[in-house]
C-alpha cells in the first residue's frame, strides 16, 4: 500500500505513472485534446472569449478537461445571455496576484461568483463544469480531476484531510507535486502545463479508485470517457425501497455520518427522524442506504461515507447516484428505456410495463417505488393528469443505456427433481386427542377447532390459516394452544415460534433476514428464519408459526416468497453469496410440516386482507361470544350476588352491542371481573354498581364508534337502557352524550 503523504513514496508514484503514459499507458488522443483546447482558451481575447461560439467550447457537456461526469446540468440560458458572457470574459482575463494567499483567495472570488452567477439560470450548481470552465482559463491552478468526490479523495490522500471545495483543493494538490517534481512549468510550456494537469488523475486511478470488479457501475478509461456497465438482472438489488422522509431526510443521515459513526449513533439519528420507527425499520433504512443507493460502508467500527455518498451530500444533486442505480437496481433501466423508446405514459401504464421484471414483485408495490423514487431523483415529470415523461436530466441517462435492459426469468420448478418435503408425511396425533388437548388450554368451540385443523392440512404443503374477529376473544390463544398441541411432548415450544407482526414491514427481509452491507460475511437473522431451518431438518414433525396481528403491516408483501413456495414447492432463496454464508444456507427447501396461522384484527390501525392471502389461507372467523360457555364464573372471591350482577350487566350489553359487531372478548370480561375482585376485597362495603361504572366505563366505552346507521342507533339506545337498569349512572351519560353527537354530526366517537 502507497503511501502518498510521505513524499519519498509519492515521487516514486509519480515516477511509476509517468512511465506508464511513456509506454503508452495513457490515452494519448486525450493529451492531444487537451492541448488543443488550452492553446485555443489562451490564444482568445475578450471579443473572441465573450462570443457564443467560444462558450459554447469551454461549457460544452464533452470536455477535454474531464468528461461531464454523473451529471448533465445545462447552462444554455447563460451563454445565451451575453451580459453574462461579457462579464466572464472579462473576468477571465484579470491578472492574479503573485503572492500565494492573495492568489488564492483570487482564485475563490471568481469561482464563487462564477458559481453564484450561473445559478441565477439553472436550478442546480453545475460544479464540475465550472470545474472545467476555471482549469481551462487557468491552468496552471486546476488539475483534470474535476469531481469533487475524486478530488477530495485525491486530497485525503495527500495531506490526509479532503480540503475545501474551489480552487485551494486543486492548487494544494499540485504544489505538493511541484514539490516532490523540483519544478513549476512556464507559463507558455503547453506541454509541460497538459502533463502537470494530468498527472493527480494518473495518480488517482493508479492508487485510490476503487478496483474495478469492486465498483464497475462506471467503467473509466480517461477523465473524458465514461461508459457504464450494466450488471445482470440475477445481480442486481431485485428493486427499489427508497428512505422514509425522502430526499431531506437522506441528506440528512448523510450529513449525520459525513465524519463517520458507529452503527448504534446512526440508529439513534434515525430515530429522531422518524420516532415512530421500529428497530426492524431502521436497520432496512440503513440497509437501502448502503446496498441500495451505495451510500455508505463499514469501516472497522464506524458507518461512514462512501465516494458517492460524500458527492451527493456535497452537491445535492440526485444524479450522483443515478450510474448506481442504473446498473445496479432492477427496473431503473427499463423504465428510462421504456419512457425514451416509447414516449410519455400513464402511471398505472408504466406500473404495468415494470410488473413482468420481477416475478417476485407480488404486487404493484415494488414498480410504484421504482416510479416515484425517479421522480424524487428529478429524472421523471408527472403532469396533473397522470402522464410520466423524462425530465431532461432523464433523457440524458435514458441515452447512456446502451444496453437492453434485462428481466428476472419466472421461477422453474425443475421436472426431474422430486420435491423432498412432499415424499414424506407428518406424523400427527389423531383429532379427537388433538381436540380433547387443545381444550385444556381454554374453551373454544369443538366447530372451531374442527375447521382450524382440517383446513391447515388439506393441502399437501398449503398450510395456512387466518383467524379474523373480535379482539380478545381468543385468536391467539388458540393458534398458540394448537401449535403446542400438535408439536407434542417431545417438540414441546420448540415447535412453536410466535412472531408479533410490526408495522412498517414492507419486505420479506423482516421474516428471513438479509446479508448486512456493513458487516463483513454477517447475515443478519430473525427467529422466523432459524424455526424454518429446523422446520425443514425435521419433515416428519409438525412445526407451527403464530403471525400475531397479521395486518398491521401488508402480509402480501413480506409474505410474498413464503407465498409462492408454500404454492410451489420451489425452495426460498436466502443470499447468493455461495451454498453457506455465515451459516445460512444460499437456499431452504420450504418444508410441508409448517403451519402458518395469523390472526387479524380489523380496526382503523390495520391493512385490509388481500385475495392472494385469501385465496392461500382457511379463514375463520371470531365473533361469537357465548358468556354462558365462559370457564372461570365462580373462581374469584366474588360474592354469588355480586358476580350475578356482573353477569348480569355483560350479557346485556354483549347483546345490545352484537348486531353493530361492538361487543367484546373473553379479554374484556376476565379484566372486568379480576377488576371487580380486586377492589371489592380491599374496599369493605363499597357498592357494586360503583365498581361496575368505573371498570365499564374504562373497558368498554372507549371502543365505541360509529357513523349514524339504524345498527349503531339502536346499540346505543339499547346500551342506555341496560346501563341505566344496572345504576351504571357515569357509563350511561357517556352513551347519552354519544347518541347526542350521532343526532348533532352523523357520527360518534369516544374520543372527541
Amino acid at each position: 500500500m502507497v503511501d502518498l503523504r510521505n513524499l519519498d513514496e509519492l515521487e516514486q508514484a509519480c515516477l511509476d505513472v509517468e512511465e506508464r503514459v511513456s509506454a503508452g499507458g495513457c490515452n494519448p488522443e486525450w493529451r492531444q485534446s487537451l492541448h488543443g483546447f488550452l492553446t485555443e482558451v489562451r490564444a482568445a481575447d475578450l471579443e473572441k472569449r465573450a462570443s457564443q461560439e467560444f462558450q459554447q467550447l469551454i461549457w460544452a457537456n464533452k470536455h477535454p478537461v474531464s468528461s461531464v461526469g454523473l451529471g448533465f446540468i445545462s447552462v444554455d440560458a447563460a451563454i445565451a445571455d451575453s451580459e453574462f458572457c461579457n462579464w466572464l470574459a472579462v473576468r477571465s482575463l484579470e491578472q492574479l496576484p503573485d503572492a500565494r494567499e492573495d492568489r488564492d483567495l483570487a482564485l475563490q472570488d471568481f469561482f464563487d461568483q462564477l458559481a453564484m452567477r450561473v445559478q441565477e439560470y439553472t436550478n442546480k450548481t453545475p460544479w464540475l463544469k465550472i470545474y472545467r470552465v476555471m482549469a481551462g482559463f487557468f491552468p496552471l491552478e486546476f488539475t483534470t480531476v474535476a469531481s469533487e468526490s475524486e478530488a477530495s479523495e485525491l486530497h485525503e490522500a495527500l495531506f490526509g484531510d479532503p480540503g475545501r471545495r474551489g480552487p485551494s483543493r486543486h492548487a494544494n494538490i499540485l504544489r505538493r507535486l511541484d514539490e516532490v517534481k523540483g519544478a513549476v512549468p512556464a507559463e507558455d510550456d503547453i506541454d509541460a502545463i497538459v502533463d502537470r494537469m494530468r498527472l493527480p488523475w494518473l495518480l488517482y486511478q493508479r492508487y485510490i479508485a476503487p478496483p474495478e470488479e469492486e465498483s464497475n457501475a462506471v467503467a473509466v478509461v480517461s477523465p473524458d470517457k465514461e461508459c457504464l456497465e450494466p450488471l445482470p438482472a440475477a445481480r442486481r438489488r431485485k428493486g427499489l425501497t427508497g428512505i422514509i422522509g425522502g430526499r431531506e431526510a437522506l441528506l440528512n443521515i448523510l450529513e449525520f455520518c459525513r465524519d463517520g459513526t458507529s452503527r448504534e449513533d446512526l440508529k439513534i439519528h434515525i430515530n429522531t427522524i422518524g420516532p415512530r420507527l421500529k428497530e426492524n425499520t431502521i436497520n432496512a433504512q440503513i440497509n437501502v442506504l448502503a446496498s441500495e443507493l451505495n451510500c455508505l460502508r463499514q469501516d472497522r467500527d464506524q458507518v461512514v461515507l462512501t465516494e458517492r455518498g460524500h458527492a451527493f451530500l456535497e452537491s445535492n444533486d440526485p444524479e450522483k447516484l443515478m450510474d448506481w442505480l442504473v446498473t445496479r437496481i432492477l427496473g431503473v433501466d427499463h423504465a428510462l428505456v421504456i419512457l425514451r423508446d416509447e414516449g410519455p405514459c400513464s402511471n398505472m401504464e408504466l406500473v404495468s410495463r415494470l410488473q413482468p421484471v420481477n416475478p417476485g414483485w407480488g404486487s404493484q408495490w415494488g414498480p410504484r417505488l421504482i416510479i416515484n423514487g425517479l421522480r424524487e431523483f428529478e429524472m421523471l415529470d408527472r403532469e396533473e393528469s397522470g402522464v410520466l415523461s423524462l425530465t431532461n436530466a432523464g433523457k440524458e441517462w435514458a441515452l447512456r443505456i446502451h444496453w437492453v435492459p434485462e428481466s428476472l426469468a419466472p421461477p422453474q420448478r425443475p421436472e426431474d427433481v422430486p420435491v423432498e418435503s412432499e415424499t414424506v408425511s407428518v406424523s400427527m396425533a389423531p383429532y379427537a386427542q388433538i381436540h380433547d388437548e387443545i381444550s385444556k388450554h381454554g374453551h373454544f368451540p369443538e366447530s372451531v377447532i374442527r375447521k382450524l385443523h382440517y383446513g391447515l392440512w388439506t393441502n399437501e404443503r398449503r398450510h395456512f390459516a387466518v383467524l379474523t374477529g373480535l379482539s380478545g376473544s381468543g385468536k391467539t390463544l388458540l393458534a398458540r394452544s394448537y401449535g403446542k398441541v400438535i408439536g407434542g411432548k417431545s417438540g414441546g415450544n420448540s415447535h412453536l415460534c410466535t412472531v408479533p407482526v410490526r408495522p412498517g414491514w414492507y419486505d420479506p427481509s423482516a421474516l428471513l433476514g438479509y446479508v448486512n452491507p456493513l458487516q463483513a460475511n454477517s447475515y443478519s437473522g430473525t427467529p422466523f428464519l432459524e424455526f424454518l431451518i429446523a422446520a425443514s431438518e425435521k419433515p416428519q414433525q409438525p412445526f407451527t408459526v403464530v403471525l400475531d396481528e397479521m395486518n398491521l403491516s401488508r402480509p402480501e408483501q413480506y409474505l410474498a416468497p413464503i407465498l409462492s413456495a408454500m404454492e410451489t414447492g420451489e425452495a426460498l432463496t436466502l443470499h447468493s453469496e455461495g451454498e453457506s454464508f455465515d451459516g445460512v444456507p444460499s437456499t431452504v427447501r420450504y418444508p410441508n410440516n409448517l403451519a402458518i396461522i395469523g390472526t387479524v384484527n380489523m380496526d382503523e390501525t390495520t391493512h385490509g386482507i388481500s385475495d392472494k392471502i385469501l385465496d392461500r389461507a382457511f379463514t375463520i372467523e371470531f365473533w361469537d361470544v357465548n358468556l354462558d360457555e365462559y370457564p372461570c364464573w365462580g373462581k374469584r372471591n366474588l360474592s354469588r350476588e355480586q358476580e350475578s350482577e356482573v353477569r348480569s350487566l355483560l350479557t346485556g350489553l354483549m347483546v345490545s352491542l352484537r348486531p353493530a359487531r361492538l361487543h367484546f372478548g373473553w379479554r374484556v370480561v376476565d379484566d372486568v371481573l379480576n377488576y371487580m375482585d380486586r377492589v371489592l376485597a380491599d374496599s369493605d362495603g363499597l357498592d357494586t354498581a360503583v365498581v361496575l361504572d368505573d371498570v365499564v366505563y374504562t373497558k368498554l366505552l372507549p371502543k365505541l364508534r360509529g357513523d349514524d346507521s339504524t345498527r349503531f342507533r339502536n346499540a346505543l339506545q339499547k346500551s342506555v337502557e341496560i346501563l341505566k337498569e344496572h345504576r351504571l349512572d357515569n357509563c350511561s351519560r357517556k352513551v347519552r352524550e354519544l347518541l347526542e353527537d350521532l343526532e348533532l354530526t352523523g357520527s360518534a366517537r369516544f374520543w372527541r
